[in-house]
């Protein structure tokens, strides 16, 4: 699945421990379904980590266009807002 996997503590470690263990299982089962499944999750995943990073930039873009202006306290809790906003 993924690359070599680096060692740490004495034991190796794949840099895609959840789809490793999906394929495992989807052998194991002999069906691809689980591993269907769990790609589809962690795409759905990777989705919404990408749209509160996309949230944090505006919102840090907007604090910083702000830095001098007289309402810059509220721009900084928009973003303090924007930073434990979860999908």
């Amino acid at each position: 699945m993924g690359d070599l996997p680096y060692f740490k503590g004495g034991q190796a470690v794949s840099d895609t421990p959840r789809m490793d263990l999906a394929l495992r299982k989807a052998q194991e089962d002999c069906t691809e379904s689980y591993l269907l499944t769990e790609g589809l999750k962690l795409e759905r995943e990777l989705n919404a980590a990408n749209e509160r990073i996309k949230r944090l930039v505006q919102a840090g873009d907007c604090l910083l266009s702000h830095r001098n202006s007289t309402d810059y306290h509220e721009k900084v809790r928009e973003w303090d807002k924007a930073k434990k906003d979860k999908p």
